[in-house]
Protein backbone atom coordinates (compact mmCIF):
# COMPACT_ATOMS: atom_id res chain seq x y z
CA UNK A 1 0.00 0.00 0.00
CA UNK A 2 1.18 3.28 -0.94
CA UNK A 3 0.95 5.77 2.04
CA UNK A 4 -0.53 8.60 -0.28
CA UNK A 5 -3.52 6.42 -1.53
CA UNK A 6 -4.02 5.60 2.52
CA UNK A 7 -3.97 9.87 3.06
CA UNK A 8 -5.95 10.41 0.18
CA UNK A 9 -8.35 7.14 1.28
CA UNK A 10 -8.67 9.42 4.95
CA UNK A 11 -9.18 12.39 3.40
CA UNK A 12 -12.30 10.97 1.30
CA UNK A 13 -13.42 9.41 4.70
CA UNK A 14 -13.04 12.45 6.05
CA UNK A 15 -15.20 14.15 4.10
CA UNK A 16 -17.26 11.61 2.31
CA UNK A 17 -16.67 13.35 -0.92
CA UNK A 18 -14.49 12.86 -3.45
CA UNK A 19 -14.74 16.78 -5.02
CA UNK A 20 -14.13 18.03 -1.59
CA UNK A 21 -11.07 15.73 -1.25
CA UNK A 22 -9.99 16.60 -4.37
CA UNK A 23 -9.97 20.40 -3.07
CA UNK A 24 -7.96 19.85 -0.01
CA UNK A 25 -5.24 17.59 -1.45
CA UNK A 26 -4.94 19.90 -4.40
CA UNK A 27 -5.07 16.71 -6.98
CA UNK A 28 -7.77 16.30 -10.05
CA UNK A 29 -10.71 13.99 -8.92
CA UNK A 30 -9.30 11.22 -11.02
CA UNK A 31 -6.52 11.59 -9.15
CA UNK A 32 -8.45 10.72 -5.96
CA UNK A 33 -10.68 8.47 -7.29
CA UNK A 34 -7.42 6.35 -9.20
CA UNK A 35 -5.90 6.36 -5.24
CA UNK A 36 -9.07 4.56 -3.51
CA UNK A 37 -9.46 2.11 -6.79
CA UNK A 38 -5.57 1.04 -6.46
CA UNK A 39 -6.60 0.53 -2.61
CA UNK A 40 -9.57 -1.01 -2.90
CA UNK A 41 -7.66 -3.65 -5.65
CA UNK A 42 -4.83 -4.31 -3.84
CA UNK A 43 -7.18 -5.31 -0.76
CA UNK A 44 -9.79 -6.67 -2.82
CA UNK A 45 -13.11 -5.09 -0.85
CA UNK A 46 -14.61 -1.99 -1.55
CA UNK A 47 -14.10 0.59 1.02
CA UNK A 48 -16.87 3.10 -0.34
CA UNK A 49 -20.42 2.94 -1.09
CA UNK A 50 -21.27 5.21 -4.11
CA UNK A 51 -24.81 6.36 -3.59
CA UNK A 52 -25.91 8.76 -6.58
CA UNK A 53 -23.96 12.12 -5.11
CA UNK A 54 -23.45 10.24 -1.21
CA UNK A 55 -20.52 8.30 -0.49
CA UNK A 56 -20.42 6.13 2.38
CA UNK A 57 -18.03 4.01 4.63
CA UNK A 58 -18.32 0.24 3.96
CA UNK A 59 -17.33 -1.76 6.53
CA UNK A 60 -13.84 -2.94 5.44
CA UNK A 61 -13.72 0.91 4.95
CA UNK A 62 -14.48 1.87 8.61
CA UNK A 63 -11.82 -1.13 9.62
CA UNK A 64 -9.05 0.60 7.43
CA UNK A 65 -9.26 3.82 8.91
CA UNK A 66 -8.00 3.30 12.48
CA UNK A 67 -4.82 1.24 10.44
CA UNK A 68 -4.44 3.91 7.97
CA UNK A 69 -3.84 6.91 10.66
CA UNK A 70 -1.43 4.29 12.38
CA UNK A 71 0.35 3.98 9.53
CA UNK A 72 0.28 7.32 8.87
CA UNK A 73 1.64 8.26 12.04
CA UNK A 74 4.61 5.76 12.21
CA UNK A 75 5.57 6.89 8.63
CA UNK A 76 6.12 10.53 10.00
CA UNK A 77 7.68 9.79 13.41
CA UNK A 78 10.09 7.94 10.72
CA UNK A 79 10.55 10.59 8.76
CA UNK A 80 10.94 13.40 12.02
CA UNK A 81 13.38 10.66 13.53
CA UNK A 82 15.49 10.82 10.80
CA UNK A 83 15.22 14.40 9.87
CA UNK A 84 16.44 15.29 13.86
CA UNK A 85 18.85 12.72 13.81
CA UNK A 86 21.17 15.61 13.85
CA UNK A 87 23.06 17.97 16.29
CA UNK A 88 21.57 21.12 15.01
CA UNK A 89 17.90 21.42 16.23
CA UNK A 90 17.60 24.91 14.05
CA UNK A 91 17.21 21.62 11.58
CA UNK A 92 14.69 19.77 12.89
CA UNK A 93 11.81 20.12 10.71
CA UNK A 94 8.58 18.51 10.54
CA UNK A 95 5.21 18.31 13.00
CA UNK A 96 5.13 17.52 16.16
CA UNK A 97 1.98 16.58 16.97
CA UNK A 98 0.08 17.35 20.71
CA UNK A 99 -2.61 16.60 22.74
CA UNK A 100 -4.09 18.01 26.18
CA UNK A 101 -6.94 18.57 28.43
CA UNK A 102 -8.11 21.91 28.68
CA UNK A 103 -6.75 23.05 31.71
CA UNK A 104 -3.32 22.42 30.83
CA UNK A 105 -3.59 23.92 27.79
CA UNK A 106 -4.70 27.50 29.78
CA UNK A 107 -2.47 27.29 32.41
CA UNK A 108 0.39 24.96 32.49
CA UNK A 109 1.58 24.44 28.74
CA UNK A 110 1.93 28.50 26.86
CA UNK A 111 5.38 28.72 28.52
CA UNK A 112 6.16 25.01 27.78
CA UNK A 113 5.42 25.30 24.03
CA UNK A 114 7.12 28.39 23.47
CA UNK A 115 10.30 27.13 24.49
CA UNK A 116 9.91 24.22 22.21
CA UNK A 117 9.07 26.70 19.28
CA UNK A 118 12.22 28.80 20.16
CA UNK A 119 14.50 25.56 20.28
CA UNK A 120 12.98 23.99 17.41
CA UNK A 121 12.23 27.50 15.35
CA UNK A 122 11.35 24.96 12.08
CA UNK A 123 9.15 22.46 13.88
CA UNK A 124 5.62 22.87 13.10
CA UNK A 125 3.75 22.33 16.18
CA UNK A 126 -0.07 21.19 15.53
CA UNK A 127 -1.92 21.16 19.12
CA UNK A 128 -5.43 20.10 20.01
CA UNK A 129 -7.12 19.68 23.47
CA UNK A 130 -8.38 16.50 24.29
CA UNK A 131 -9.22 14.42 27.80
CA UNK A 132 -8.12 11.13 28.93
CA UNK A 133 -10.25 8.87 26.54
CA UNK A 134 -9.54 10.53 23.35
CA UNK A 135 -5.60 11.31 23.64
CA UNK A 136 -5.40 7.78 24.46
CA UNK A 137 -7.32 6.57 21.32
CA UNK A 138 -5.05 9.00 19.19
CA UNK A 139 -1.87 7.91 21.01
CA UNK A 140 -2.74 4.70 20.50
CA UNK A 141 -3.90 4.79 16.55
CA UNK A 142 -0.68 7.15 16.12
CA UNK A 143 -2.17 10.82 15.15
CA UNK A 144 -0.33 12.38 18.09
CA UNK A 145 3.13 11.96 18.83
CA UNK A 146 2.79 12.99 22.76
CA UNK A 147 0.15 14.91 25.50
CA UNK A 148 -0.10 15.35 29.04
CA UNK A 149 -2.76 14.63 31.53
CA UNK A 150 -3.95 15.53 34.87
CA UNK A 151 -4.62 12.57 36.70
CA UNK A 152 -4.80 10.73 39.74
CA UNK A 153 -2.39 8.10 38.09
CA UNK A 154 -1.78 7.10 34.56
CA UNK A 155 -1.67 2.45 34.31
CA UNK A 156 -2.19 2.06 30.43
CA UNK A 157 -0.93 -0.37 28.25
CA UNK A 158 1.63 0.14 26.01
CA UNK A 159 1.60 3.85 27.44
CA UNK A 160 4.99 5.96 29.37
CA UNK A 161 3.94 7.68 31.41
CA UNK A 162 6.00 10.37 33.66
CA UNK A 163 4.74 12.19 36.71
CA UNK A 164 6.08 16.13 36.08
CA UNK A 165 3.79 18.26 38.31
CA UNK A 166 1.58 18.20 41.13
CA UNK A 167 -1.53 20.33 41.53
CA UNK A 168 -4.07 20.77 44.22
CA UNK A 169 -7.71 20.77 43.69
CA UNK A 170 -9.37 23.69 45.42
CA UNK A 171 -13.27 23.72 45.76
CA UNK A 172 -14.63 27.30 44.63
CA UNK A 173 -18.01 28.76 45.44
CA UNK A 174 -19.25 32.63 44.37
CA UNK A 175 -17.28 35.22 46.45
CA UNK A 176 -18.87 36.04 49.74
CA UNK A 177 -20.34 32.32 50.55
CA UNK A 178 -21.21 32.05 54.00
CA UNK A 179 -19.41 28.71 54.04
CA UNK A 180 -15.88 31.05 52.74
CA UNK A 181 -15.48 32.53 56.51
CA UNK A 182 -15.42 29.11 58.08
CA UNK A 183 -12.12 28.13 59.46
CA UNK A 184 -12.82 24.78 57.79
CA UNK A 185 -15.15 23.23 55.71
CA UNK A 186 -15.83 19.58 56.18
CA UNK A 187 -17.43 17.90 53.11
CA UNK A 188 -20.68 17.49 55.22
CA UNK A 189 -21.25 20.99 55.08
CA UNK A 190 -22.11 20.89 51.40
CA UNK A 191 -25.86 19.31 52.45
CA UNK A 192 -27.85 21.55 50.89
CA UNK A 193 -25.23 22.82 48.16
CA UNK A 194 -25.14 22.38 44.14
CA UNK A 195 -22.45 20.72 42.77
CA UNK A 196 -21.30 21.56 39.27
CA UNK A 197 -19.12 18.77 38.07
CA UNK A 198 -17.11 18.18 35.00
CA UNK A 199 -17.86 15.46 32.03
CA UNK A 200 -18.08 11.70 33.53
CA UNK A 201 -14.59 9.99 33.54
CA UNK A 202 -12.90 13.55 34.55
CA UNK A 203 -10.23 13.14 36.97
CA UNK A 204 -11.72 16.55 39.16
CA UNK A 205 -15.26 14.41 39.33
CA UNK A 206 -14.14 11.23 40.17
CA UNK A 207 -12.45 13.06 43.10
CA UNK A 208 -14.89 15.05 43.71
CA UNK A 209 -18.21 12.18 43.57
CA UNK A 210 -15.92 10.10 45.86
CA UNK A 211 -15.99 12.41 49.00
CA UNK A 212 -19.35 12.92 48.08
CA UNK A 213 -19.91 9.25 48.54
CA UNK A 214 -17.51 9.07 51.57
CA UNK A 215 -20.02 11.87 53.49
CA UNK A 216 -23.23 10.21 52.46
CA UNK A 217 -23.99 13.32 50.32
CA UNK A 218 -26.09 13.11 47.08
CA UNK A 219 -26.59 16.79 46.19
CA UNK A 220 -28.04 18.35 43.18
CA UNK A 221 -25.41 18.46 40.77
CA UNK A 222 -24.96 20.26 37.04
CA UNK A 223 -22.64 18.59 34.64
CA UNK A 224 -20.26 20.74 31.83
CA UNK A 225 -18.07 20.05 29.33
CA UNK A 226 -15.78 23.02 29.82
CA UNK A 227 -14.02 24.36 33.37
CA UNK A 228 -14.20 27.49 31.96
CA UNK A 229 -18.20 27.17 31.98
CA UNK A 230 -17.87 25.44 35.48
CA UNK A 231 -15.97 28.69 37.11
CA UNK A 232 -17.77 31.31 35.59
CA UNK A 233 -20.75 29.34 36.78
CA UNK A 234 -19.43 28.99 40.39
CA UNK A 235 -18.65 32.79 40.30
CA UNK A 236 -22.34 33.49 39.11
CA UNK A 237 -23.19 31.78 42.68
CA UNK A 238 -24.99 28.25 40.25
CA UNK A 239 -23.29 26.07 43.09
CA UNK A 240 -20.01 24.81 44.45
CA UNK A 241 -17.21 23.06 42.11
CA UNK A 242 -13.45 21.39 41.87
CA UNK A 243 -11.10 23.34 39.97
CA UNK A 244 -6.80 22.82 40.22
CA UNK A 245 -5.18 25.57 41.92
CA UNK A 246 -3.73 27.44 38.40
CA UNK A 247 -7.20 27.30 36.68
CA UNK A 248 -8.71 29.69 39.86
CA UNK A 249 -5.77 31.31 41.47
CA UNK A 250 -6.54 34.80 39.34
CA UNK A 251 -10.17 34.86 39.55
CA UNK A 252 -9.64 34.15 43.63
CA UNK A 253 -7.34 37.22 44.13
CA UNK A 254 -9.53 39.79 42.29
CA UNK A 255 -12.15 38.88 44.68
CA UNK A 256 -14.43 37.00 41.74
CA UNK A 257 -15.01 33.66 43.53
CA UNK A 258 -13.45 32.34 47.43
CA UNK A 259 -11.95 29.24 47.31
CA UNK A 260 -13.17 27.25 50.59
CA UNK A 261 -10.90 26.00 53.58
CA UNK A 262 -11.90 21.83 52.25
CA UNK A 263 -10.52 19.65 55.43
CA UNK A 264 -9.50 18.01 52.59
CA UNK A 265 -6.90 18.31 49.76
CA UNK A 266 -7.07 16.20 46.66
CA UNK A 267 -3.93 16.27 44.45
CA UNK A 268 -4.06 15.69 41.06
CA UNK A 269 -0.45 14.85 38.93
CA UNK A 270 0.50 16.18 35.17
CA UNK A 271 2.05 13.52 33.64
CA UNK A 272 4.01 13.42 30.27
CA UNK A 273 2.49 10.47 28.42
CA UNK A 274 3.68 8.94 25.01
CA UNK A 275 3.44 5.63 23.04
CA UNK A 276 6.05 2.78 24.70
CA UNK A 277 6.94 0.30 22.51
CA UNK A 278 9.55 2.65 20.94
CA UNK A 279 12.29 5.00 21.63
CA UNK A 280 10.88 8.89 21.15
CA UNK A 281 11.56 11.15 18.60
CA UNK A 282 14.19 14.26 19.47
CA UNK A 283 11.27 16.35 19.52
CA UNK A 284 9.08 14.39 22.12
CA UNK A 285 12.43 13.94 24.02
CA UNK A 286 13.38 17.49 24.33
CA UNK A 287 9.02 18.36 24.82
CA UNK A 288 9.87 16.34 28.15
CA UNK A 289 13.30 17.94 28.89
CA UNK A 290 11.62 21.65 28.63
CA UNK A 291 8.27 20.92 30.92
CA UNK A 292 10.33 19.19 33.23
CA UNK A 293 13.10 22.31 33.63
CA UNK A 294 10.46 24.77 33.40
CA UNK A 295 7.65 22.97 35.96
CA UNK A 296 10.60 22.15 38.55
CA UNK A 297 11.95 25.66 38.27
CA UNK A 298 8.45 27.10 39.52
CA UNK A 299 8.28 24.38 42.40
CA UNK A 300 11.41 25.75 43.33
CA UNK A 301 10.74 29.46 42.86
CA UNK A 302 7.81 28.76 44.90
CA UNK A 303 8.89 27.54 47.44
CA UNK A 304 11.45 29.98 48.04
CA UNK A 305 8.67 32.43 48.15
CA UNK A 306 7.35 30.56 50.64
CA UNK A 307 3.68 29.96 48.91
CA UNK A 308 1.35 27.28 49.80
CA UNK A 309 -0.09 26.60 46.72
CA UNK A 310 -3.77 27.85 48.27
CA UNK A 311 -5.33 30.85 47.04
CA UNK A 312 -6.83 32.91 50.31
CA UNK A 313 -10.53 32.56 50.47
CA UNK A 314 -12.51 35.43 49.57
Amino acid sequence: MELKHLETFLCVARHLHFTRAAEELGYVQSSVTAHVKALEAELGVQLFERLGRRVLLTEPGRELCGHARSLLGHAEQTREAVRGAGDDPGQVRGTLRLAAPESLCAHHLPPVLRAVRERFPHLRLAFQPAGRGPLLDALAEGTVDAGFLQEEAVREPGVRAERMLREPLRLIARAGHPLASAGRVETADLVGETVLLLEAGCAQRIVMERELSRAGLRPPTVEFFSLEALRRCVSAGLGVGLAPTASVAREAERGELAVLPWAEEPVLDVFFVRRGERGPTRAVRELADLARAHWSANAVKERAQGRTGRPAAV
